[in-house]
């Protein structure tokens, strides 16, 4: 809303919203004499320094600093305005809010994410009534036959979405939307012709819920196999959903993860509603994406502990196999439940109920274990060169584990797996670790120059794509001298982006650890979230060709000098004229650099500047 909140409603929001009773909605908060401790949720930490003062209304972490009282709270968390955080708490306190200075229209208008919101809010009861009305027949039949009771289809309010291409889009314009608002929040598509027509169709619809308990997004499944498109489809990414940080009914699970200590991670929304019909109130999916940082971020603000459900085929044990880097850098207590072969979550609860699958999850495989079985499974350890090769590929993963203790745990067992000497691995595991060749992502502190500037030409394609397709059209994988980062460029080059180069098989553990970090550390000299400065892509691309072609005239450089101009004359004058044009190119390349962009910003990449190599 616009406007000026009264100073008597503020405060009666303040007085309703207990601060250690709002925390408890995000993470998992515990008495301590007369204060309230939790682990941060703005970093990841094992031993909570977050600490909550319930009678002076204020918080305090005090291993990264952050505090405030529970507006600042809700704002940090949910990445609100104050006025918007305020507008939240009172939604949830039961506070009508009043506002000064407001004309008539004000008093109409919503903020933009609030009219988004509310837009799903009518979409969810217009699909839902779809589903429960004459023409959701076919759709309650479905349902049934998946076991789902009337009253799991209520609580979690599925629907359908009608075969005609504008119901909804009619329904939600006839109550005030606008033609814009449905589009952006994702309701909507837009046709050539300019008309705005339902994004869903003749599909079962999922609302999903960010963890206040608001609509954001859809996940649709199609009602007939035979039906048009993809099986699945969710929503777009809109202001308000972002599906690499929501997870699907975690507003409905967090008071049980909190209080059995666990949540239960699974694939898809059908087989969440059948969990928690049958009891498991702890379960939570993913919304039509892997399982990613930001998942186990957002689960670690309620508990540690992670079990991952996914079904027994071999897509589902490749999606827990490469959730391991996520839960290694979270510091979560992640493991994998392997359920039969042939069941999902839904259907073996339905063969066997709630009870026998809290007893299976209880006794998960730890991820790690789960990980270093996969990898040597695949070699026969029957072969001594075979071990060798099982040792080597677990190694790295082994090494990846940052608590000690554990470590050696596993080593121990691996050494048993593999079938090699417990003490030649751990001498090969201790060289591992010191020399960090596995661990470790580069130290920016040790990177030259080069290294350092391809490091910023990854970030960009990461992080701004189309400003660097713009500019890196003369960029080959071969213009990048550190291994890592030519491999990243070649999957860059072909299409992937970061979500994807983060699942990638093509890329080991380290460099999969290292795209997360380019994906999240901002360029040099840019604040994160900010536009890309001016040219600053075209700089940056520009000097890891320069750099390039600086390596390419030393390589011939050093091969004129070990040819004799008498004896060889002619492969002497063709490396010579090699020399030549590539020396113009790299002339004339730094010309359009210095020309066109000065010399402040190219300082933060120029050569010399920190590193040693």
């Amino acid at each position: 809303m616009t406007g000026r909140i009264r100073d008597e409603d503020l405060e009666e929001v303040r007085l309703k919203s207990a601060l250690q009773e709002v925390a408890a909605d995000y993470m998992q908060v515990r008495k301590a004499g007369r204060l309230f401790k939790a682990r941060c949720p703005f970093h990841t930490e094992k031993t909570p320094s977050f600490s909550i003062d319930p009678a002076k209304g204020l918080y305090m972490c005090f291993g990264c600093q952050k505090g405030g009282d529970v507006f600042t709270l809700v704002m940090e968390l949910e990445q609100l305005s104050f006025a918007e955080a305020i507008e939240l708490l009172a939604r949830r306190s039961g506070v009508t809010l009043r506002y000064e200075q407001m004309s008539a229209a004000d008093r109409r208008a919503a903020t933009r994410r609030e009219r988004l919101i509310e837009a799903h809010r009518a979409a969810a009861r217009f699909y839902h009534e779809a589903l429960m009305g004459p023409g959701g027949a076919e759709a309650r039949d479905y349902l049934k036959g998946r076991g789902f009771t009337r009253e799991s289809v209520e609580r979690f309010q599925v629907g359908l979405s009608p075969q005609r291409r504008d119901d909804l889009a009619r329904f939600l314009l006839k109550r005030g939307f606008s033609e814009d608002e449905l589009a952006e929040a994702g309701l909507g598509t837009r046709t050539e012709e300019g008309v705005v027509v339902d994004r869903f169709r003749a599909r079962i619809m999922f609302p999903i819920h960010d963890l206040t308990g608001n609509p954001v997004a859809f996940g649709a499944r199609r009602l007939s196999d035979k039906g048009e498109g993809p099986k699945y489809l969710n929503s777009a990414e809109s202001p308000v959903y972002k599906k690499g940080s929501i997870l699907y009914a975690l507003d409905r699970a967090k008071g049980e993860v909190v209080k059995t200590g666990s949540a239960l991670v699974v694939e898809g929304y059908t087989d969440v509603i059948a969990l928690h019909q049958a009891g498991v109130g702890e379960a939570v999916a993913t919304c039509g994406t892997a399982l990613g940082s930001e998942h186990f971020r957002l689960l670690t603000r309620f508990t540690q502990r992670m079990v991952l459900a996914f079904d027994s085929d071999e897509a589902g044990r490749a999606a827990a196999e490469r959730a391991f880097d996520h839960a290694q850098a979270a510091k979560a207590d992640a493991r994998v439940l392997v359920l039969p072969r042939g069941n999902d979550p839904a259907e073996f609860v339905a063969e066997r109920g709630g009870e026998e699958f809290r007893a299976l999850a209880s006794g998960a495989v730890p991820l790690i274990e789960f990980r270093l079985r996969r990898e040597v499974e695949r070699f026969d350890v029957e072969q001594p060169e075979n071990r060798a090769r099982a040792l080597q590929a677990a190694l790295p993963i082994l090494v990846s584990v940052r608590d000690e203790v554990v470590r050696t745990e596993y080593a121990r067992r691996l050494s048993e797996w593999v079938r090699v000497d417990a003490n030649l691995l751990f001498v090969r595991l201790d060289q591992a670790v010191r020399s960090g060749s596995v661990e470790r992502p580069p130290d920016l502190k040790r990177l030259g120059a080069h290294a350092r500037c391809e490091r910023e030409a990854i970030k960009l394609a990461l992080q701004y794509p189309a400003e660097a397709a713009e500019h890196s059209a003369e960029v080959d994988p071969e213009d990048f001298g550190h291994p890592a980062y030519r491999r990243i460029w070649e999957l860059v080059s072909a299409g992937a982006d970061a979500a994807s180069l983060r699942a990638s098989n093509d890329l080991d553990s380290r460099a999969r650890s290292e795209v997360t970090a380019l994906t999240m550390d901002p360029p040099e000299g840019v604040e994160a979230g900010t536009p890309l400065p001016l040219r600053l892509a075209e700089e940056i691309f520009g000097r890891v060709k320069e750099f390039s072609l600086s390596r390419q005239i030393e390589v011939l450089k050093e091969r004129l000098q070990r040819l004799n101009p008498e004896k060889d004359p002619g492969a002497y004058d063709a490396l010579f004229k090699d020399l030549v044009a590539l020396e113009g190119r790299k002339r004339r390349l730094l010309m359009v650099l210095q020309e066109g962009l000065g010399g402040s910003s190219s300082e933060a990449i120029a050569p010399g500047r920190g590193g040693t190599g």
